[in-house]
């Protein structure tokens, strides 16, 4: 027979695989019996007429399947929690990688890079200004423009 540790634990579990298997036990009735593993068995003898020893061999199934399932959701969290660390440490890896690459490649080809990153700057600074410049006529109205 389970323990009152292991009900207590688990008394949601048994409570909804109950409702699936005994349709005829009503909410209310288990709200009579909440937690209490012995009127519950009663609550079942009472409706169905099962022999206690039935009623007790279906409280283990319920309970082991109810470790089944912690079981399984343990495992698929302790998973995902491996494989979420995997990609960090692959994505750090990569950025160190490249962070190393950049250095290197700055630091052999120095003027080069320095006139790139103007390059860039200026394209950068062009485009913010044109669409900037673009919203600010498109405020004016036609007859702003004209006399412009």
């Amino acid at each position: 027979m389970v323990t009152k540790q292991e009900v207590s634990g688990k008394w949601d579990a048994i409570v909804g695989s109950v409702k699936q298997k005994y349709g005829q036990i009503t909410d209310m009735d288990l709200k009579r019996v909440e937690g209490d593993l012995n009127k519950l068995a009663g609550l079942i003898q009472q409706k169905t007429g099962q022999s206690r020893e039935q009623i007790e061999a279906y409280f283990d199934e319920c309970c082991a399947s109810a470790d089944s399932v912690v079981g399984q959701v343990s495992e698929f969290a302790s998973g995902a929690g491996e494989a979420l660390r995997e990609g960090y440490d692959h994505a750090a890896s990569q950025a160190r990688q490249g962070y190393k690459s950049t250095v290197k490649t700055l630091s052999r080809h120095p003027l080069e890079s320095a006139g790139v990153a103007l390059g860039v700057g200026l394209a950068v600074g062009l485009v913010l200004g044109i669409s900037i410049g673009a919203q600010r006529e498109r405020e004016l109205t036609w007859r702003d423009r004209w006399h412009r």
